[in-house]
């Protein structure tokens, strides 16, 4: 089957973005001092980054930092805006990653799980190994599920039951972050239906204040949050039936078996490595 075209929304931003730093900097030239401006130009470089990760979420990649120098990450981007399609960029970006890069990932992953845990990760990289993308990608979405969920009960010890994972990871960035980093709540409530989510999950972004206490951490949750935001995205049925499947792996399609054997590639396995890397360092901090 085919992938849909990426959610222009993200690249809009993105665009808008570029759009208005051009338009700063000439007054920003032509400003006596720079010094006079600099909470703005930070403000305006921070928002433009925030939505270069936007994009990279949209198409499901959240790369671990120490994998970054391997990337021209402005030529990806630079793709995204081109129109390339996105199994090309896929296949340009799992390029970058080496069986054994792979292992390193399962290794550090493994450092934050269960036994039982340990061998599900055991488990899904020797099917990674044979190619079997499909029985590696379940198992490796339920981690990130579990992961969310565990976490989140560490700090409710009576919680309600939250149903859906995505509502877990807002809850635990929530507890552990809310009222110190950002003013706003995580959007872990809102609706994806007419990008809502989407939507929300920018404006929370753009909320996150500036602190060097926080970087770190911050540099992780937004581009896991973004490609979570994909990965828990609502799915449309019809696209099945239209022979189409969703443009980055949907935990909703492989949970419900709407996914024919042979759609989900090694990328696809890669991206969920990543996210469960990135999930499990996150969360180690807190």
């Amino acid at each position: 089957m085919t992938k849909k075209p990426m959610n222009s929304l993200f690249l809009d931003y993105l665009i808008e973005s570029d759009s208005n730093i051009e338009a700063k900097v000439e007054k920003w030239e032509k400003e006596s001092s720079l010094r006079e401006n600099i909470d703005e130009i930070s403000e305006t470089v921070d928002e433009n980054l925030m939505f270069m990760m936007a994009c990279w979420g949209e198409v499901g990649w959240c790369l671990p930092e120490w994998k970054k120098s391997d990337i021209k990450l402005g030529r990806v981007l630079a793709d995204i805006k081109n129109n390339i399609s996105i199994d090309v960029i896929d296949e340009g970006l799992s390029d970058c990653f080496s069986e054994r890069d792979i292992d390193s990932l399962s290794v550090f992953i493994q450092r934050h799980l269960s036994d039982s845990e340990k061998k599900e990760i055991d488990l899904a990289f020797e099917l990674y190994l044979k190619h079997e993308y499909f029985a590696s990608a379940v198992l490796l979405a339920g981690l990130i599920d579990s992961a969310s969920i565990n976490q989140f009960l560490k700090t409710n010890p009576t919680p309600e039951n939250v149903s859906q994972c995505w509502k877990c990871y807002g809850n635990v960035i929530q507890d552990n972050f809310g009222g110190t980093y950002f003013s706003v709540d995580f959007p872990a409530n809102t609706k994806a239906k007419n990008d809502k989510r989407a939507n929300a999950t920018i404006e929370f972004f753009k909320s996150i204040k500036r602190d060097s206490c926080f970087d770190h951490k911050k540099e992780i949750m937004i581009p896991l949050s973004f490609a979570l935001l994909k990965f828990f995205d609502d799915s449309d049925w019809k696209d099945k039936k239209n022979g189409m499947i969703p443009s980055s792996i949907n935990r909703h399609w492989l949970a419900h078996n709407m996914y024919d054997y042979n759609d989900l590639t090694r990328a696809e396995c890669i991206k969920l490595f990543c996210m469960l890397y990135q999930m499990t360092e996150l969360y180690s901090m807190l």
